[in-house]
């Protein structure tokens, strides 16, 4: 009797998922996620029960590209000012950025978790920094620097807000709250890492110090030495972050003097302080106290960029106002403010021969607008992509590459042109004489022959 030939058991669906499981990693529980792009990676034939599909089926949907950085809601939002020819006096759009420079700014903030480095309540307290540039907040009490600080590291919408205690610190985030003067200390955060020129640097750096401390030993054979002299002996870390971010206590309500005196210390004097960014409230617009801070920058020589926070407070419905009058008063009153700021702006500058428009050490005029509220398609606020890339900016590490020109209105020609021989200066126009009519008098007749 002939021996029967086993055939093989039909391929089916089952089967091919109990044959495919088997070439999964170690770990068998994966999310269906993971599970899937394993598929995708190693299975190049599109799965399904038919062997002549040539286009993916349900269990392979087709790959989703990924999502492009300029879309309905642009990433980056600011303003020019206008010409001074420009009769309607309205702030100007500016060019966004370079996509790629816009990307590589916010991989600064968002490639790896933030860090939290330090509280000092006095500038004595703040360590040394020769290495790392760093960036200062200011703003008045509850304006959002430390929502605007969350929103930077990638903590998108309300969560930024949101963002209380001990667990937000741990996670190297900014301490929030609704009550105003809750930042009592200046407080700094890393992001990114730290690149090979800074590493370089840092190395030049100690061996300079030890060079000085050797020195001073020599000098001082044996006297303690000032108290500046020991803190410019103390040994700096090797640098760990690409930027370093400060946030500043707020002036205003809650606020302390002492705060204003040691917020003057660190402008004047820290040394790798490449700028600061004034916040000011969109709702609120410009304060008093406000200008002071200004005119405190323009002492100290400190490059500054000011940045409209909350302004998705000003897209609030009201009764009787519908959707596109909601976002026509929100501009306008966006414009309003900026034309403010750059009054203010202007006024202190008349008095400084150095801190004035455009220059290194001076201000800058375009103005950047955010609203950590609105949630974009990528998951961040609105307009913080475009902070992230003026901070990278202002800190050196990212180049702009536009061309800021203002749009000059174009003059109307008259209508009609005059040559200059027929001009009349002085005289009154001469009046044409009267000519007799047909029905004037027999005396008129005689008197005018």
């Amino acid at each position: 009797m002939a021996s029967r030939t086993r055939l093989p058991p039909p391929t089916t669906l089952s089967t091919l998922t109990t044959l495919t499981t088997r070439r999964l990693p170690s770990s068998s529980y994966l999310p269906l996620q993971t599970a899937n792009q394993f598929f995708s990676e190693h299975h190049h034939r599109p799965f399904s029960s038919t062997s002549t599909t040539s286009s993916p089926s349900k269990y392979y949907p087709p790959r989703v590209p990924p999502k492009p950085l300029y879309s309905t809601t642009p990433p980056a939002i600011s303003y020019l000012p206008p010409p001074s020819n420009d009769p309607t006096q309205h702030a100007v759009p500016s060019p966004p950025p370079h996509e790629a420079s816009l990307r590589d700014a916010s991989s600064i903030f968002t490639q790896q978790p933030p860090h939290f480095l330090y509280s000092a309540s006095k500038f004595l307290q703040v360590p040394p920094n020769s290495h790392t540039p760093e960036i200062c907040l200011l703003g008045r009490s509850n304006v959002g620097k430390s929502t605007l600080i969350n929103a930077l590291a990638g903590v998108g919408g309300q969560a930024a807000a949101r963002a209380h205690g001990l667990k937000a610190r741990s996670s190297g985030l900014a301490i929030t709250s609704k009550i105003s003067g809750s930042t009592k200390s200046m407080n700094a955060y890393g992001f990114g890492v730290p690149t090979k020129a800074q590493r370089q640097m840092a190395l030049e750096r100690a061996a300079e110090l030890k060079r000085e401390r050797e020195l001073a030993q020599k000098l001082t054979a044996g006297r303690r030495g000032s108290r500046a002299e020991r803190r410019g002996v103390v040994h700096e870390p090797p640098p760990q972050f690409r930027l370093i971010v400060v946030d500043m206590p707020g002036y205003g309500l809650g606020s302390q003097k002492w705060w204003g005196l040691e917020i003057e210390k660190y402008l004047r004097r820290r040394v790798m302080l490449k700028g600061a960014v004034l916040l000011i409230d969109a709702v609120a617009g410009v304060k008093d106290a406000d200008r002071q801070v200004m005119e405190l920058l323009r002492d100290c020589g400190v490059r500054t960029a000011v940045v409209l926070t909350k302004a998705d407070k000003l897209r609030k419905k009201e009764e009787g106002l519908e959707a596109e009058e909601v976002e026509m008063h929100a501009e306008a009153r966006v414009e309003g403010v900026c034309l403010d700021v750059w009054d203010e702006l202007r006024a202190v500058e008349r008095v400084s021969l150095t801190w004035l428009e455009g220059a290194e050490k001076g201000w800058e005029k375009e103005i950047w607008v955010t609203s950590a509220g609105d949630v974009d398609v990528r998951g961040d606020g609105a307009g913080v992509v475009g902070a992230r890339w003026a901070v990278c900016r202002m800190a050196g590490l990212v180049e702009d590459n536009r061309v800021l020109k203002p749009v000059v209105t174009p003059l109307t020609a008259p209508s009609k042109i005059v040559r200059f021989e027929d001009l009349q200066f002085g005289t009154a126009p001469a009046t044409p004489k009267e000519e007799p009519s047909d029905s004037g008098t027999a005396s008129d007749a005689e008197a005018s022959s």
